[in-house]
């Protein structure tokens, strides 16, 4: 099925939920069962234009957009915060609309400059996690480097530089696709590419060397992107958490924790959530694992750092200790209501429909974990 007929299949399914009474009753039922849906944002960008401001489509949503969703989620949802959920799960009273979360993820600087002011114009409250890291620096993640790099650079030339023996197999591939497509590449024609490399190289490390020597070889300085702060400073968290914005860890280093040995792993885990409790002067009680991917040894070592959620990307019922309570997230991006140009609400309903469901009354009060294991796959 190609892209427009997807689109439109999105778009039917959206009235027929509405049109149907299907999506109000899923609102009352999930309201019933005081069950929750947790959404995940990443960046919220001015323009949508040929770069995105360096990011990858998937990670980007327009501030109008944005507030067109926030409009749309406090119309048919309770939102709230974590720990609000969690003080309330248990004893709340029947409620006539599901709740929900919404999460960001990184601590990207456009949270404090675009999607605050939207927050607080609809009174919404919202939980950012944040890698500690890159808080308060000029630090540029790889992704944008990435972005940055192939925007910038003759693909051509690049695709050619290296021959396919050094390049990887997938890699190349795709460097010989957009080469084949002549002139300036926007940041949607380049996610097959980037999704490749951080397959191929897995390790951020790793895929910043190989940046870094084809940005040297397509004679680009290093390091690269504009040179100006992508990422949140301390004063601005503290501001937002004085305006009830919840604070939350997403690692240090943001590296995929199940590629991390054991004792790496839980230093992210304690050393995050000890910098942000010192800067903003509360305890942080939530964690998300840098692209969802997490284990149940991991799981277990959140709890034993004194996180009492943590997000994941699959169900790992089961396997997480009673200390903590394990959380699905849907991914939100200007996709998933329109293409940049447009809006429908069509397709936001049919989106938010498939959100995965979070019971509201499950884990319980901070208690024995299981025994520590090995958090490496």
């Amino acid at each position: 099925m190609n892209a427009g007929a997807k689109r439109f299949t999105k778009v039917a399914i959206g009235h027929a939920l509405r049109r149907s009474g299907l999506w109000k009753r899923s609102l009352r039922m999930r309201a019933e069962r005081k069950a929750v849906i947790i959404l995940t944002y990443h960046r919220v960008i001015e323009k949508w234009d040929r770069t995105l401001d360096y990011s990858q489509p998937g990670m980007v949503v327009t501030a109008s957009t944005f507030d067109r969703h926030i409009a749309f989620l406090k119309k048919h949802f309770e939102i709230v915060t974590l720990d609000a959920l969690r003080e309330n799960e248990c004893t709340a009273g029947r409620t006539t609309r599901p709740r929900c979360v919404v999460t960001f993820d990184d601590g990207w600087r456009d949270n404090y400059d675009l999607a605050f002011p939207i927050l607080r114009r609809h009174d919404i409250p919202a939980t950012i996690y944040l890698a500690t890291d890159f808080i308060g620096t000029n630090r540029v993640s790889i992704q944008t480097e990435l972005v940055y790099l192939l925007t910038n650079a003759n693909l051509a030339a690049l695709s050619d530089v290296r021959a396919p023996r050094v390049y990887p197999g997938p890699v190349h591939r795709q460097l010989k696709r957009l080469a084949r497509l002549g002139g300036a590449v926007s940041a949607q024609d380049l996610d097959p590419l980037i999704e490749a490399m951080q397959v191929a190289y897995g390790d951020p490390v790793l895929l910043r060397e190989f940046v870094h020597s084809l940005a040297s070889a397509a004679g680009l300085p290093t390091p690269l992107a504009p040179s100006r702060p992508f990422f949140l400073d301390w004063d601005q968290v503290r501001t937002m958490a004085a305006a009830g914005i919840e604070i939350g860890s997403h690692t240090c280093s943001h590296r995929m924790m199940t590629r991390l040995p054991e004792d790496r792993a839980r230093d992210e885990l304690i050393r995050s959530k000890t910098e942000i409790e010192r800067r903003i002067g509360r305890r942080v009680n939530h964690f998300a694992f840098p692209h969802d991917d997490a284990n149940g040894p991991l799981v277990v070592a959140a709890a034993e750092a004194g996180y009492r959620t943590a997000c994941v990307g699959r169900d790992l019922a089961g396997q997480e200790p009673s200390a903590i309570r394990c959380l699905r997230r849907l991914g939100m991006n200007e996709a998933v209501s329109g293409d940049g140009r447009s809006f429908d609400e069509a397709r936001l309903r049919q989106w938010l429909f498939r959100a995965p469901t979070e019971p509201a009354c499950r884990g319980a009060e901070p208690g024995a974990t299981s025994s520590p294991r090995d958090v490496r796959r």
